[in-house]
């Protein structure tokens, strides 16, 4: 009898982003108001990876459990 697992399905997105600034913690703090502000946007073009992982730990199949709860 089949059961229902909930599985999570994570997409890592990514993007080096140049920003002039006086120093890197005003750069991080331009990116950030940039994102926040829709001025950079990622899109599939970023797409870095992606991972199916179960909710529990109690779900993870033995295939799994080696390899630390992450598929390939």
């Amino acid at each position: 009898m089949e059961q229902e697992f909930d599985v999570e399905i994570k997409e890592v997105l990514s993007r080096v982003q140049k920003v002039k600034a006086e120093s890197l913690d005003d750069a991080i703090n331009k990116a950030m108001d940039m994102y926040y502000a829709e001025q950079i946007v990622l899109g599939a073009e970023d797409m870095k990876g992606v991972d199916f992982a179960p909710i529990s730990e109690g779900q993870l199949p033995s295939s799994l459990k080696k390899n630390g709860g992450k598929a390939r």
